[in-house]
C-alpha cells in the first residue's frame, strides 16, 4: 500500500503530463530510498481497501506445476478519492517493480468499481473502506465496538459483486441491494431489499456470519419486519434525518444484473496506434473481423497479427477491457507512459474508465493472444 503525498488533488482532474514534472523527480527520490514508497498490506485485509487510497498488488504463481519457472501479474488499485500524486506514484512503482522481475510481468491498472475479473477472482469479493485521503491522510478502520453499515451489491455471474462501506444514514439503504449493519454488542442485522438478487443474499448471509461473534444474525426484509417498531434496535443506529426535509425513505428501482435486455450490438475490438506524445489523436489501425476459429470453425472477431509491429505501442479496447501491448524495440519511455496513455484514451474517446493491462512483445498474455489470429482474413488498415 503507498503511503500518501501531501497534496490533495483528485488524480482522475490530472491532465497526466506528469513525466518530467517535479511530481517525476518526488517519485524518483522515493524510489532512491529517500522516503517510505509502500507498506506491506497485512493479509488478514487482503480485499480491502480504503477509498482514499492506492495499493500495488502482485501475484506470483507458476503457470505449470512441474516446473520452477514463475510468472508475475502486478495491479496497481487506484481508489475513487485517491490523488492525483499517489496514482502518478503507483504507476512508476509498478514499472519498478517490474524491471526487479526482469521485465516479464504482466501490468494491470484497476479502478475502484471497475476491477478486471482477474483482479476480483484474487479475493472471492472485495471491500471498500473509508478513510485515506479524507480523513488526514490516515486510515479509518472501525473498531468492533463502533457500529459499520455494510453495502452489498452485484452478481457473481458478471464478477461485479463488492462490499462498500458506506455511512450510517437511512438515504444509503435502497430496495435493491443487500446491507449488514455491525454493532459489536448490539448485534448484526442483514437487511434485505424488496429486489435483491440471490448472489447479494448468499454473499450478505456469509458476511454477516463472519461478523457475528456472538449471537445470531437477525434479517430484515424490507417491508414486513423492518420498521422502527420491529426492529429498533436496528433504526437506533441508523442516521433517519439528514436534512431539514425531515426522514428519507428512498426506494431505487434497480434491475439484477443477471436479467438485463441488452439490445445493443456487441462491441467490436479495435486495435489503435498510441501516439508519441500524451494527449495526442489515437490512430486507428485495424476493427477485428469475423475469423474461422478452433477445430468447429466457429466465427469469432479476430485481427491480424501482423498489426503488432516490435516498435510500436498499440492499444487495444475490447470493449470490456483496455490492453496496451509494448513492441520490444518501441522508445523506452513509452514503457513508463504506457498506463497514462490508457487515460488519455479513455478521456479523448469519452470512454469509460475499463480496466487495463500492459503486455509486452513476446510476454503477451493468453487473454490479451485470444484476440488475435494469423489468418484473421478480411482485416483492412485504416487510413
Amino acid at each position: 500500500m503507498l503511503t500518501k503525498p501531501e497534496d490533495k488533488i483528485n488524480w482522475k482532474d490530472s491532465n497526466l503530463a506528469l513525466f518530467g514534472s517535479d511530481l517525476e523527480k518526488k517519485i524518483k527520490a522515493a524510489a532512491a530510498g529517500k522516503e517510505k514508497a509502500w507498506d506491506e498490506w497485512p493479509e488478514r485485509k487482503y480485499g480491502k481497501f480504503h477509498k482514499g487510497d492506492s495499493y500495488i498488488v502482485l501475484n506470483t504463481y507458476k503457470p505449470d506445476p512441474a516446473y520452477d519457472k514463475l510468472e508475475h501479474d502486478i495491479h496497481i488499485w487506484i481508489g475513487e478519492e485517491s490523488s492525483q500524486d499517489e496514482y502518478g506514484t503507483s504507476a512508476y512503482k509498478m514499472v519498478e517493480l517490474d524491471d526487479s522481475l526482469g521485465g516479464a510481468a504482466i501490468q494491470h491498472r484497476e479502478t475502484q468499481g471497475n476491477e478486471s475479473e482477474l483482479f476480483l477472482g484474487y479475493f472471492g469479493h472485495i471491500t471498500y473502506w473509508e478513510g485515506g485521503i479524507e480523513s488526514g491522510f490516515r486510515h479509518v478502520e472501525p473498531t468492533e465496538e463502533e457500529p459499520q453499515l455494510f453495502h452489498i451489491k452485484g452478481s457473481l455471474k458478471s464478477n461485479t459483486l463488492r462490499l462498500i462501506q458506506v455511512p450510517l444514514r437511512r438515504d444509503y439503504i435502497n430496495s435493491g441491494d443487500v446491507f449488514i449493519l455491525s454493532a459489536g454488542d448490539d448485534g448484526v442485522w442483514m437487511w434485505v431489499g424488496k429486489q435483491a438478487n440471490k448472489d447479494e443474499k448468499t454473499k450478505g448471509n456469509q458476511v454477516a456470519e463472519v461478523l457475528c461473534s456472538k449471537g445470531s444474525v437477525e434479517v430484515l426484509d424490507e417491508g414486513m419486519n423492518d420498521g422502527p417498531e420491529e426492529a429498533e434496535a436496528f433504526w437506533k443506529h441508523i442516521q433517519t434525518k439528514v436534512s431539514v426535509l425531515g426522514p428519507i425513505k428512498r426506494t431505487v428501482n434497480i434491475q439484477s444484473a443477471d436479467n438485463k435486455d441488452d439490445k445493443g450490438k456487441a462491441f467490436v475490438p479495435v486495435l489503435y496506434k498510441a501516439p508519441d506524445t500524451l494527449g495526442e489523436t489515437f490512430d486507428r489501425i485495424g476493427r477485428a473481423q469475423p475469423t474461422a476459429t478452433g477445430p468447429t470453425n466457429m466465427k469469432l472477431p479476430k485481427l491480424k497479427q501482423s498489426y503488432l509491429q516490435e516498435d510500436e505501442v498499440l492499444l487495444l479496447d475490447t470493449g470490456f477491457h483496455v490492453y496496451i501491448w509494448v513492441g520490444t524495440k518501441a522508445n523506452p519511455s513509452m514503457k513508463s507512459l504506457a498506463v497514462h496513455h490508457a487515460d488519455s484514451y479513455f478521456k479523448s474517446m469519452k470512454r469509460p474508465m475499463l480496466p487495463v493491462s500492459i503486455v509486452k512483445q513476446g510476454v503477451e498474455s493468453a487473454q490479451f493472444s485470444d484476440f488475435f489470429a494469423d489468418n484473421a482474413g478480411g482485416c483492412c488498415m485504416v487510413m
